[in-house]
């Protein structure tokens, strides 16, 4: 399951768990089928089907088993003239021929000519070899009934146009062999391009990987983690180009989902795309200012600017964000209530808001107004019954260590887990195959792709706030990481890039690290020894011998276990204000 998208060109579209196509936000409009040995198989239908990451590494791979092997499914998305088009390969692994079919729908004059097929004169389907036989009905039981003919009947009855609400292709798919396929449901009568006249997916995915290459990079041995951290950051690159009233980011997630996405592309080096993002937020914030703010929506969007320009020391860059921010503050301070309601909950937004403000004013030269506003806070807390203690996510944001562990409770709570046990497990598993994080209403979650970039930046590099500029290193350490290299470069922090790596010499960990900063930095490593620290622009340090992770020995044998009863677990909520 996953969303798929261009950078800066058209809609997004949705892969279900069995390969079909549609728009985000409204209903499949192309699924497939093979006819076998035995029957039809309808993708959509079958339980024999499996999905995840193509070989190439970001199409997304829908598996069909038939008798005789799988026929694969790939799919991906390449922008055409301003909009995205989705690009399928279909390849049959088995060791006989096959027919494939692909169905589509909506009431409509078809035509189908050799290899492709319109709906009212506008291209939906371009293929790369000949249709073998076109199907029109006005039902799809009457269209099923027509595609599985007669016993002993060669044939299947071919229309080359007609009117009808449900079609289906079919071509002939022999041994070995791989249709390629270019599918587009807008409204625009523009010609499809020939599938040999676009990139195939091995080409799309190297664009996508040279656009990762410009941000940070983290090499991880878990393949499952940097398939979440890969599929995370496509994601929102994508989204980072929506328009704001966009089904990406309006349909099933949080209203201040973009901020939180604005702040994960930048600390993972995407400063072009949260940039605009964030212009994108500023713009429209202006547009209706003339309205009573939002409180919860401005605490985020002041905590963005502060993040932003805090990771980024190019002065033409954040200059203008920060002057936005700091014209703000006052019209959010005067938004707090100024006496608090018994029992007031949910207002620990209200923190995020005013601790933004207070770094905001004192990076604008505006000492005295940050004094100001620091000296009243325990006022405003207290009033506003705000805890700086609480589970909630703007407490998980601000903690002083800036640790890993609040935001990963935060992310595991929002996406319904009910075991915070082994933290960084339970969220590789609640993630699809695919590498996404689903929700009731998303295929793929941006609220939680960005929250768990946060997460994963912080676990491992962070900046606690100290009275000298600090970054630690791998703080996140545990034994689980044991004899595990880590790499990690080109990372911004608020003291330059940072980059590193962990090496191991039997049980001891070397450390080797680098940083750009041109001010003093202290460099710590507290999960691999909390008493180092150095204040080396870059180094080397081999730390004392670690454990590793101890594993379980169960004293009663495996076959002789009695099942344990499954755990009665219970829905939690997400609140995360």
């Amino acid at each position: 399951m996953a969303e798929i998208g261009s950078i800066s060109a058209g809609d997004i579209h949705n892969v279900s768990p069995s390969g079909q196509i549609g728009h985000l936000g409204s209903e499949y409009m192309l699924h497939w089928g093979v006819r076998a040995d035995d029957r039809w198989h309808i993708a959509r239908d079958e339980k024999a089907i499996r999905q995840g990451i193509a070989e190439d590494g970001v199409s997304i791979e829908t598996r069909l088993r038939v008798p005789g092997g799988d026929i694969v499914h790939r799919a991906s998305s390449t922008p055409y003239k301003g909009k995205s088009l989705v690009v399928i390969e279909i390849e049959n692994e088995t060791p006989i021929p096959v027919a494939l079919a692909l169905f589509t729908s909506g009431s409509a004059t078809w035509k189908c000519e050799e290899k492709a097929l319109t709906r009212d004169l506008i291209p939906i389907i371009s293929a790369s070899k000949a249709v073998g036989h076109c199907l029109i009905a006005t039902s799809e039981d009457e269209l099923l009934e027509r595609l599985r003919p007669e016993e002993g009947q060669e044939e299947i009855e071919r229309l080359n146009s007609g009117k009808g609400s449900q079609v289906a292709v079919v071509f002939p798919l022999p041994h070995s062999a791989t249709l390629r396929l270019v599918f587009s449901g807008d409204n625009d009568r523009d010609s499809l391009p020939s599938p040999d006249d676009l990139p195939n997916l091995e080409g799309i995915a190297n664009g996508w990987r040279v656009h990762l290459e410009q941000g940070s990079t983290a090499v991880l041995e878990d393949e499952r983690l940097n398939r979440i951290l890969f599929s995370a950051r496509r994601h929102l690159l994508v989204g980072c180009e929506q328009d704001l009233n966009s089904p990406y980011w309006l349909q099933g997630s949080p209203s201040y989902t973009p901020a939180l996405a604005v702040v994960s592309m930048s600390s993972w080096g995407h400063s072009e795309a949260s940039s605009r993002l964030l212009k994108q937020l500023i713009d429209q914030y202006q547009v209706s200012s003339f309205q009573h703010p939002e409180r919860k929506y401005l605490s985020y969007l002041l905590w963005a600017c502060s993040e932003f320009t805090l990771l980024h020391d190019n002065h033409e860059v954040s200059a203008p964000f920060l002057q936005w921010a700091s014209e703000q503050v006052g019209n959010f301070l005067s938004s707090i209530p100024r006496r608090g309601v018994r029992r007031r909950s949910g207002h620990s937004f209200l923190r995020l808001g005013v601790e933004s403000s207070i770094s905001i004013l004192q990076r604008s030269a505006q000492d005295e107004e940050a004094h100001r506003l620091q000296d009243v806070l325990p006022k405003i807390y207290r009033s506003n019954s705000i805890s700086e203690h609480s589970a909630s996510l703007p407490n998980a944001l601000l903690n002083l260590d800036q640790a890993a562990e609040p935001l990963s409770k935060c992310l595991l709570d929002y996406l319904g887990a009910s075991d915070n046990s082994d933290l960084l497990n339970r969220i590789i598993a609640k993630a699809t195959p695919s590498g996404a994080f689903s929700s009731d209403e998303r295929l793929q979650d941006p609220f939680a792709s960005a929250l768990f970039l946060i997460f994963l930046r912080r676990f491992l590099l962070n900046q606690p706030k100290k009275n000298v500029p600090t970054v630690a290193l791998f703080p996140s350490y545990s034994p689980r990481w044991f004899n595990v290299p880590v790499e990690v470069s080109n990372m911004p922090t608020s003291n330059g890039g940072i980059g590193y790596a962990v090496r191991w010499h039997g049980d001891r960990p070397a450390l080797l690290w680098e940083g750009n900063s041109s001010s003093e930095v202290s460099f710590i490593s507290p999960g691999l020894d909390p008493n180092w620290e150095s204040r080396e622009t870059q180094g080397e340090a081999l730390f004392p011998q670690q454990k590793p992770q101890e594993t379980a020995i169960p004293l009663i044998s495996p076959s002789s276990q009695r099942p344990a009863a499954p755990p009665r677990g219970h829905e939690e909520g997400k609140n995360f204000s």
